[in-house]
C-alpha cells in the first residue's frame, strides 16, 4: 500500500453561479465599503471628500485594516459614489481609495435591537466614547464632567490600546441615549479631542480600583452609609480630595448656544460639528509644565533638526529638538513658553508637508533631556540639537516678538535680511539651490515677497531655505536669509517690481 497521500482536490468555482456573482458584485446598499485608506484618515477627511454625494448618516473607521463603512441617507448617494469612483479614482489624505457596496444594508447597533431593559438595578447601559485627535489627557474626571449632566453614571473605564477610548456605564437607557445624541461629534476641547460615540454590547463594566483611568461610582454610594464611629480628630492619614470627589471643579462646561445663550435640552447645542462649542475649558492645560510637542509622520528623507526648526521658530522659541531613532518619522520639540504650544496646534497641526500629513500633540513629558550621544539621521546630521541660544529664535525679546506675529500657512512668503543688490532672480535661484520649487512670482521693495501655486510648495520652500547663509563682499559675516508666512498676496497692481518665474527650472541651478 502506498504511503503517499493523494493530492488535495480543488473545488471548482462556477463564475456564473448566483452566489459567486453576488460576492463579486453586491447589490446596491445604503452602506459603502471603503478600502485602501491612509492609516491617518479621519472621519472629517471622509466627510469632506464624500459630502458632495449626499448626506452621510454614519461612518465607522477601521484604522488597522485601513478601511471604513460609510452609511448614506439615500441609496442614490451610494450608487453615485461607487459608479463615480470606478470611473475616476478618489484620493483621500494622499491615498487612492476604492469603494464598493457593503453586504449590510444598514449599520445597526446591537443595542438598538435589544428592546428590554436590564432587570438588575446594578447594571446600566454602556456607551463607547472614541476620542479622535486627543491632544490633551483624557481622564475619568474629564469623561464624568461632560457626561454626568445627562444622568447618573455607574462606572467609567478608559483604555489606550487602540487610540483613546472610554466606556461609560449609565444608570438608565434614557440617559445614555441623550448623552449619545448631544455629545456625538462634539469637541471636548476647542479644535481637538473629538468624540465619536456608539453603544457597546458590554452589559456592565468591571473596575478593579479607582484611579484616573477607571472609576466605580457605586462604591462612592456605598461609602455614604452611616459609619459606626466618627473619624478621630487626630487622624493623620489623608486621602486625595479626588478620591472623595472625582468630579474635578476646574473643568467647566461650555453650554452656550450662539448669542442668545440658550441651547437645546440640558443646555447643549445640536450635535452638528460646525456649531458645537468645546465641552471643556482649555485654560487648565496651558500650564508652564506643558512645553514639549510630539510631532509624527514627518518625511525622514527631507527633515532634520535644522529644517524642523526652520518651521517651528515661526510660532515660538525652540529650546531643543530630538528625532526618535526607534520611531521613524517622529520628533520631539521643547519650547520655552506654553503660549507657543497653542500656536502649533492651531496653525500647523494636520498640515501636509512633503506629501505627508503631520500630526502634533502635547507630550506628557515635563522635560526633553539632552542627548549625550545622539544618533544619526538619513542625511548624516545628528538626531538631537540644542537651539536654546540660537540667534534665529524670533521671540527672545519683546522687541523681536512684536515683529514676529504667528501667521497661518499660506502660499506667500515674506523674505528679509538679504544682502545688498540681491535681485528677484537671485531669490528664485536661492530656493532652487536649496531643493525647493521656484516661486511663481517674486516681488522686491525694501524686503520682498515670493509666491507659489499652493501652500504645500510654499511650506516646503520655507523649510528648505529659511536661515540660509549668503556670503557677500560687503560683510565679513554671511547674511542669514530669513523667511516667514505672509497673509498678503502679490498683486500686479502693487508698487514695486514683480517678476514671474514659471519657466525657471532646476537646470538653472548654480554650483
Amino acid at each position: 500500500m502506498s504511503n503517499i497521500a493523494p493530492p488535495n482536490k480543488r473545488m471548482k468555482t462556477d463564475s456564473s453561479s448566483p452566489s459567486f456573482s453576488n460576492a463579486q458584485k453586491p447589490s446596491p446598499s445604503y452602506v459603502v465599503h471603503a478600502r485602501n485608506l491612509s492609516e491617518y484618515t479621519t472621519e472629517g477627511d471622509l466627510r469632506e471628500a464624500l459630502d458632495r454625494y449626499g448626506i452621510i448618516e454614519r461612518i465607522i473607521l477601521m484604522p488597522r485594516k485601513r478601511q471604513a463603512l460609510i452609511q448614506f441617507e439615500e441609496i442614490t448617494s451610494s450608487i453615485n459614489l461607487v459608479n463615480d469612483s470606478a470611473r475616476n479614482p478618489i484620493t483621500i489624505a494622499n491615498s487612492t481609495c476604492f469603494f464598493n457596496y457593503s453586504l449590510n444594508q444598514k449599520l445597526v447597533n446591537k443595542y438598538e435591537t435589544n428592546e428590554a431593559n436590564s432587570e438588575d438595578s446594578s447594571q446600566g447601559i454602556v456607551l463607547c466614547y472614541t476620542v479622535h485627535n486627543a491632544l490633551y489627557p483624557i481622564t475619568v474626571d474629564v469623561i464624568n464632567t461632560i457626561s454626568s449632566a445627562f444622568g447618573q453614571i455607574y462606572r467609567i473605564v478608559i483604555t489606550k490600546k487602540n487610540g483613546v477610548q472610554a466606556l461609560v456605564e449609565f444608570a438608565t437607557r434614557d440617559s445614555a441615549e441623550r448623552a449619545k445624541e448631544e455629545l456625538d461629534n462634539a469637541d471636548i476641547y476647542s479644535g481637538c479631542c473629538t468624540l465619536k460615540i456608539d453603544f457597546s454590547n458590554i452589559k456592565t463594566l468591571k473596575v478593579g480600583r479607582n484611579d484616573q483611568d477607571q472609576w466605580d461610582y457605586t462604591r462612592d454610594m456605598d461609602s455614604q452609609k452611616t459609619p459606626l464611629l466618627q473619624t478621630p480628630k487626630d487622624n493623620r492619614s489623608s486621602y486625595n480630595q479626588r478620591q472623595t470627589n472625582p468630579s474635578h471643579k476646574s473643568y467647566q462646561m461650555n453650554r452656550s448656544n450662539g448669542s442668545n445663550g440658550q441651547g437645546d435640552r440640558n443646555g447643549y447645542q445640536s450635535n452638528k460639528k460646525d456649531s458645537l462649542p468645546s465641552l471643556m475649558n482649555n485654560s487648565r492645560h496651558n500650564s508652564d509644565n506643558q512645553l514639549i510637542l510630539m510631532i509624527n509622520n514627518l518625511c525622514t528623507t527631507k527633515f532634520n533638526c535644522d529644517r524642523l526648526f526652520n518651521l517651528l521658530c515661526l510660532y515660538g522659541n525652540v529650546e531643543r529638538i530630538k528625532f526618535l531613532i526607534t520611531k521613524e518619522g517622529s520628533a520631539m520639540a521643547m519650547m520655552n513658553a506654553s503660549d507657543s504650544i497653542l500656536n502649533f496646534l492651531q496653525y500647523i497641526n494636520n498640515v501636509y508637508i512633503f506629501g505627508r500629513k503631520i500630526h502634533i500633540h502635547v507630550s506628557n513629558q515635563n522635560e526633553l533631556k539632552p542627548a549625550i550621544k545622539p544618533g544619526e539621521l538619513p542625511d548624516g546630521t545628528p538626531s538631537y540639537k540644542d537651539f536654546a541660544n540660537c540667534r534665529n529664535n524670533r521671540y527672545s525679546t519683546n522687541e523681536t516678538a512684536s515683529k514676529n506675529k504667528p501667521v497661518a500657512p499660506a502660499n506667500v512668503l515674506h523674505w528679509f535680511n538679504a544682502p545688498p543688490g540681491f535681485t528677484e532672480q537671485d531669490v528664485a535661484q536661492l530656493f532652487l539651490n536649496a531643493g525647493a520649487k521656484a516661486p511663481t512670482k517674486v516681488k522686491k521693495s525694501t524686503t520682498g515677497l515670493a509666491e507659489w501655486n499652493n501652500i504645500a510648495d510654499c511650506t516646503e520652500a520655507l523649510i528648505l531655505t529659511n536661515h540660509t547663509d549668503i556670503d557677500h563682499p560687503s560683510s565679513k559675516y554671511p547674511y542669514t536669509f530669513k523667511l516667514c508666512y505672509s497673509a498678503t498676496p502679490i498683486l500686479d497692481s502693487t508698487n514695486g517690481n514683480s517678476q514671474s518665474y514659471n519657466n525657471l527650472n532646476t537646470s538653472n541651478n548654480s554650483d
